[in-house]
């Protein structure tokens, strides 16, 4: 075979393998330009990543706490705070106890009963402190400061107990008398303040995340 022939062979081959290709893309009736986009649309498909959700935070305690505490009970001048004990809802000897004495007047009745009503969804422990100013306890039952702050730190638990029905294990009275004054004794104005009897709400680590 001379080497002209050969030439016109291998280009006649060639020629066929070509028309051969161009004829099978013909024959799917696709154009060799879409074959790429139908690779691309069979292949998986990856869906975006959700949003994140921004959690909305529970209201605090002390937020639910403050509503319920003011609403017809404007005139007692109940303060709630947070401190290193906790949240602590503190009852003004005036609103309370009569001087002297360890029996819970009615308006601080209604008061224990709307503040029970409100910790019992809790598992939150209460300690009842009782506290007094530093004059000293002149007749009457009581013989100290420290004899009324008890009294009346076990009236409020009591009370809670018969009457609200509050779980007692989650209860604890204590009395301070005057050794954990809210300010100075210095003035009419701050011995009212320091005569007062605290309900001491102790929440768990898990309550104070969640608001619970």
């Amino acid at each position: 075979m001379s080497y002209a022939d050969l030439v016109t062979l291998l280009f006649a081959c060639f020629t066929t393998v070509y028309a051969a290709s161009v004829a099978s893309a013909s024959d799917r009736g696709v154009p060799p330009e879409a074959e790429t986009a139908i690779e691309a649309a069979a292949s998986p498909r990856k869906d975006p990543p959700p949003a994140e959700v921004t959690a909305v935070p529970s209201p605090s305690l002390k937020e639910r706490l403050e509503p319920i505490l003011g609403e017809g009970f404007d005139d007692m001048e109940i303060g709630i705070v947070e401190d290193a004990r906790g949240l602590v809802i503190s009852l003004p000897e005036t609103a309370t106890f009569p001087t002297g004495r360890a029996d819970l007047s009615e308006p601080a009745q209604a008061l224990l009963r709307r503040i029970a009503a409100a910790l019992r969804a809790t598992r939150a422990t209460i300690r009842i402190e009782g506290h007094t100013d530093d004059a000293a306890v002149r007749g009457g039952r009581y013989t100290s400061n420290w004899e009324l702050s008890t009294a009346r730190a076990s009236a409020v638990v009591m009370f809670m107990v018969t009457d609200t029905e509050f779980e007692p294990s989650r209860l604890a009275a204590a009395g301070y008398g005057e050794f954990h004054p809210r300010t100075s004794n210095d003035t009419p104005e701050g011995r009212a303040l320091n005569r007062r009897v605290d309900v001491v709400v102790i929440e768990s680590a898990d309550e104070r995340a969640t608001g619970s």
